[in-house]
């Protein structure tokens, strides 16, 4: 018997099975915040900075407030760029499109740890004076934090 976490066990060409498998993990945090009580919303739009829409309180008893958030999925660390495949353009010049997410783009990165599918909650005010990713182990803290501000 397979475990949740293993990957590609219908053997989908490596391509499309990325592409499922970013809607996938999109589809699993919304689920996990549903789970925990948040109010989420997808973004049907392809492409935006941010996948989800969630709604927090700012403290208990306290305004809702939406955030922006934006999934990002990987073994080992969560990267704070994007901009860097997908679209008509598959012809890629280095530092044309990429860029790096920024409170204007979205308020949260949440990024799943494919292996264990762990979340990490990274305030994108965080990342100013980051560079373009850190490792999940130096994120620690922010692992399954709920306590977003």
């Amino acid at each position: 018997m397979g475990k949740i976490t293993d990957l590609n066990i219908t053997g989908r060409l490596k391509g499309k099975y990325e592409a499922v498998l970013g809607d996938a993990h999109q589809f699993i945090v919304a689920g996990i915040l549903m789970r925990l009580g948040f109010i989420v919303s997808l973004v049907a739009l392809k492409g935006e900075p941010f996948d989800l829409v969630v709604y927090a309180l700012e403290k208990p008893g306290g305004k809702v407030i939406p955030l922006r958030c934006q999934i990002r999925a990987s073994h080992k660390s969560l990267k704070f760029t994007a901009g860097t495949r997908g679209g008509v353009d598959r012809i890629y010049k280095p530092d044309i499109k990429k860029y790096k997410y920024t409170t204007e783009h979205n308020d949260l990165l949440i990024g799943v740890n494919i292996d264990t599918l762990d979340l990490y909650l990274v305030p994108t005010k965080f990342i100013a004076n980051w560079g373009e990713s850190r490792a999940f182990s130096k994120l620690e803290p922010l692992k399954n934090n709920w306590e977003y501000y």
